[in-house]
């Protein structure tokens, strides 16, 4: 429950470290960073008050309409999913003086929030960073240890789309495997209205290189523009990861690809270096023209 007098007793003074107040902002990102400002103090619990202005010793109460509360149940959501680890949240309106503002109350943990993501949409490095962080943040919510690989790609995508990306999910696009219909992508990202880049992702528990080479061939199949690059996204769940990775690395770093390979690169793997995300870029030539395609294997436990 959240107390009334509580908030109350906070909008009276502009002093207090756990709550913020604003007008109505539902953008996730902007939503997280919100968050932390709430939780960056030693109070058990922070708010975020929206329907409010700040002045220069209290909050003077503006009011918003009691329908903000669905309204902004999907943007919540994806701004909990920006941060780097869970929070314990509830949110719901109080009637304050005749006038209804949104209170979001967050419990305080013991782990340092952060919001790591970069909002920058036009760099192909700072697109695949802001991928390995949403898998690092996949990694730390245990949830997605048993969830199916829809519900993984949704948590990926929701993040992307909150940075700022344009994102479709299973856009319905290219080539199936017979060739008679277009068949499904699991992550489509646009940029300024073209196509930017594909995330083909898959859930693994070995090097099953059946099901490995089908993703590799559909991303190719499926880019019919020729992106500069995309990327194979693996969900695994083994026992020993590194021998996963080094029979995985063989494999994509000798296979037959429908768009020839060039060159391999693991620069990028040790400039992570994290045990349990491992990423791999290999180098193809298609139409005269060299792009690329980035492996990243990300274990869940």
């Amino acid at each position: 429950m959240i107390d009334k007098n509580t908030v109350v007793a906070l909008l009276c003074t502009t002093k207090s470290r756990n709550l913020v107040g604003v007008g109505m902002e539902l953008k996730p990102y902007e939503l997280a960073v919100l968050m932390l400002k709430a939780l960056d103090n030693s109070e058990e619990y922070g708010y975020i008050v929206m329907g409010v202005t700040k002045l220069i010793a209290n909050y003077s109460i503006d009011g918003l309409s009691p329908i903000i509360k669905n309204t902004a149940k999907e943007p919540i959501a994806t701004a909990l999913r920006l941060l780097s680890f869970e929070v314990d949240i509830e949110y719901e309106n109080i009637d304050i003086d005749g006038k209804n503002v949104l209170v979001i109350k967050l419990k305080n943990g013991d782990k340092k929030l952060t919001v790591d993501f970069i909002k920058d949409t036009g760099s192909q490095d700072v697109f695949i960073k802001n991928l390995v962080r949403a898998c690092l943040n996949l990694q730390a919510r245990k949830l997605y240890s048993t969830t199916d690989e829809n519900d993984r790609n949704d948590y990926i995508g929701d993040i992307l789309g909150a940075i700022g990306y344009m994102v479709k999910d299973q856009t319905r696009r290219g080539r199936s495997e017979s060739g008679k219909q277009s068949g499904e992508l699991d992550i489509f990202i646009s940029k300024d209205g073209l196509p930017y880049t594909v995330v083909e992702a898959m859930n693994l528990n070995s090097v099953n290189t059946i099901t490995i080479n089908k993703h590799l061939d559909k991303i190719f199949s499926y880019d019919t523009a020729g992106h500069k690059f995309n990327v194979c996204l693996s969900y695994v769940q083994v026992v020993d990861f590194d021998a996963f990775w080094r029979k995985y690395f063989t494999h994509v770093t000798t296979y037959n690809y429908a768009m020839p390979l060039i060159s391999f690169d693991t620069e990028i793997n040790d400039g992570y270096g994290y045990s349990e995300l491992r990423i791999l870029k290999t180098l193809h030539s298609r139409s005269g023209r060299d792009v690329c395609l980035y492996h990243i294997c990300t274990r869940l436990h």
